[in-house]
């Protein structure tokens, strides 16, 4: 009788500290599930996608006053004023519109007839939450019957000390007018790298006069003599083989005399030797491109 008992007892006490154990393993997990958050996931630091453009990029024989971008996120586009560049350069610049995951250009100039057509908009299409950016974004089209493919690249350097200025553009002219910088805009436009280079794209077969410019104002012209200006010393002709191009910007040096805020005409021209050019010339101590690390770099300017 003891015996039977005392397994009864046995059992309890069993069953008791395994409902006791039970009860405290509830508690303490309830705990953690309330002191430990949830964990999201990783951080989005992809750039928007494109999706569609319509019409498609490498458009030809385009005759659209439209273009649609639809993208993978919600974006945002800031700065489309001095972000977006349209080469060649429109009299009027296209209008540009965004919402919720659509961008949307509409065009304000009359296209020229087989003309190849390229819109950059640098950094102005980001993500809405995170803000990366969608860099260089690129697109293209032509009105005729095929795209222009040619490329430029060159470098331009401070002529007073060798380093770089990414804030300045490079420009092409078609006319070789020495005012031409002060009296139009130019017909193509690109920016520089972190090193300063340069990169044009589909342009055509014709011939171009190079010029570098710290484009204050977004005018695509030389307005004052404290710019950065530089100019290439001879024409391109895009229908022969062409090295990378070397610019040196400086700023010309004013007279004592007040000044007009119009610049004078004489802007040196890139005609490369023609007979009476007296043109400014820069020269450097470097040694087949090279500088001697315990030397300083000179720069020798000299009239022609």
């Amino acid at each position: 009788m003891h015996e039977v008992k005392y397994t009864a007892m046995k059992r309890f006490f069993f069953f008791f500290i395994l409902i006791l154990f039970s009860i405290q393993k509830i508690v303490v997990l309830s705990g953690c599930a309330n002191i430990v958050p949830p964990q999201g996931g990783p951080k989005d630091s992809l750039p928007p996608v494109l999706l569609k453009a319509d019409p498609v990029d490498s458009s030809r024989n385009f005759s659209e006053t439209k273009i649609t971008f639809s993208f993978d996120e919600y974006i945002d586009v800031q700065d489309i004023f001095n972000n977006l560049l349209v080469s060649p350069l429109p009299k009027t610049s296209p209008a540009v519109d965004y919402k919720l995951r659509t961008v949307t250009v509409k065009l304000k100039d009359t296209l020229e007839d087989n003309t190849t057509y390229t819109l950059n908009f640098g950094e102005s299409i980001k993500d809405v939450n995170e803000g990366n950016i969608y860099k260089n974004f690129t697109y293209t089209f032509s009105t005729g019957s095929y795209l222009d493919s040619l490329e430029l690249t060159g470098k331009v350097v401070l002529a007073e000390n060798g380093k770089t200025d990414t804030t300045l553009i490079v420009m092409l002219h078609t006319s070789a007018d020495d005012s031409v910088v002060v009296k139009e805009k130019p017909r193509y436009v690109a920016r520089l790298d972190g090193k300063g280079n340069f990169h044009f794209k589909n342009l055509p077969p014709k011939t171009f006069y190079i010029y570098a410019l710290k484009d204050e104002g977004s005018t695509r012209r030389y307005l004052a003599g404290k710019q950065l200006f530089g100019f290439a010393d001879k024409p391109v002709d895009m229908q022969a083989k062409n090295d990378s191009v070397s610019l040196y910007a400086y700023i010309a040096k004013r007279d004592k005399q007040t000044v007009s805020s119009q610049p004078s005409a004489t802007i040196p021209k890139p005609r490369g030797g023609a007979a009476g050019d007296n043109r400014l010339k820069f020269s450097n101590n470097l040694s087949n491109g090279q500088q001697d690390l315990l030397g300083s770099l000179k720069w020798l300017a000299t009239s022609r």
